[in-house]
């Protein structure tokens, strides 16, 4: 039997991509469906997936016909397991996937507390178990659920440790730290707060300076925001990079100033790369940070403390140069990804032979 994942889009660099493409190395028969194109990020051509006739574009079914462009895909491909990651559309259309597949096994993954997750609750007797990453997840998910027992699977994520390594350090002068942005420009992810924070840190350091990566749908009012900041020397906004890694090479502090969150990769990817992370104690993001050693949790208004750490490392470059070695000695031993492709294996082989003892794995024949 096969796995048919569900996405809204599909975006260049996803961890869900990642996982799949892992998941098709290690011999599950995996195909691809997606049912619209983002303006805002840039889009993965799955061109793997293609090639191998493992990717649907579900655009043309919209409407009524798209339970039955799903009803013939899972029987003309003998799907077992429907992952549904983050699509709006296919929460609508799973009742009616269940109600004629009995035995198909679906599965939920959700990452924070927002954007689709209302919807999960309001579908959640369709599916027989929801994937989180963090700890703090799988609470939200047993204090919401209905179910007796939503098959909950904590799965935590991680990075490439051969990818994302320490670039050598880069001269600095006095004071001189580099602290950046890295990630959607989206109301969750705060990046307005990370240009109100250089501005305050400017105002206490002005040797700092500021850089940003991403893009989203509020990257032109960010660019706005910084052309009119009274820090606008010091802060540049380069947008979209390719590969997370080319940005991280480029700082000596991350910050992750999130409003909401679940488990961000790029913690752990600038980590990998040696760079401490000072991030905002919202959803899984306290989980992945020991304070004092790979980095520090704070609010992002707490200029003064945040002020304080940079301050020190600033100043003392051996205590920053051990901070930097500790980071990637906690990335070796916490954030491996292979460790996590083993668990979604695992994962998604239990509930496919779940599939393969009912009555619907023959009727899919």
């Amino acid at each position: 039997l096969g796995i048919l994942a569900i996405l809204p889009f599909l975006v260049k660099g996803a961890l869900s991509l990642a996982v799949l493409r892992a998941m098709r190395e290690r011999g599950l028969d995996v195909s691809v469906a997606f049912h619209t194109h983002s303006s805002h990020y840039t889009p993965d051509p799955a061109e793997d997936f293609a090639a191998a006739g493992r990717l649907i574009d579900l655009s043309d079914h919209q409407g009524p016909s798209g339970i039955e462009a799903l009803d013939d895909i899972i029987r003309e491909r003998r799907i077992g397991l429907v992952l549904q990651i983050g699509s709006p559309w296919a929460y609508r259309q799973l009742p009616y996937l269940k109600e004629r597949h009995p035995g198909l096994r679906i599965l939920d993954t959700l990452y924070n507390k927002i954007s689709h997750t209302q919807n999960h609750f309001l579908y959640e007797a369709c599916f027989d178990g929801v994937i989180v990453e963090s700890e703090d997840m799988r609470r939200y998910v047993l204090d919401c659920t209905a179910k007796p027992d939503p098959g909950v699977r904590l799965i935590e994520s991680g990075v490439d440790l051969i990818h994302f390594t320490p670039s050598p350090p880069t001269p600095r002068p006095p004071g001189g730290l580099v602290v950046g942005y890295v990630g959607r420009m989206s109301p969750e992810k705060n990046p307005l707060g990370f240009v109100e924070l250089a501005e305050a840190l400017h105002a206490r350091q002005p040797a700092l300076s500021f850089l940003m990566f991403g893009e989203g749908n509020m990257a032109e009012e960010v660019r706005a925001r910084i052309a009119t900041s009274p820090a606008s020397g010091v802060i540049r906004y380069e947008g979209f990079v390719n590969d997370s890694s080319t940005a991280l090479a480029q700082l000596d502090v991350l910050i992750v100033p999130s409003k909401f969150d679940g488990r961000p990769n790029v913690v752990m990817e600038a980590n990998a790369c040696g760079v401490p992370v000072i991030g905002a104690r919202v959803g899984g993001i306290p989980e992945l940070i020991e304070p004092g050693r790979n980095g520090y949790v704070f609010a992002p208004g707490e200029y003064d403390s945040i002020a304080a750490v940079l301050a020190g490392w600033a100043s003392d470059p051996a205590a920053y140069a051990r901070v930097r070695t500790i980071c990637r000695a906690v990335a070796e031993a916490r954030f491996d990804r292979h460790r996590a492709f083993d668990t979604y294996e695992a994962v998604f082989r239990e509930f496919l032979a779940l599939a393969r003892t009912t009555p619907y794995a023959a009727a899919v024949d």
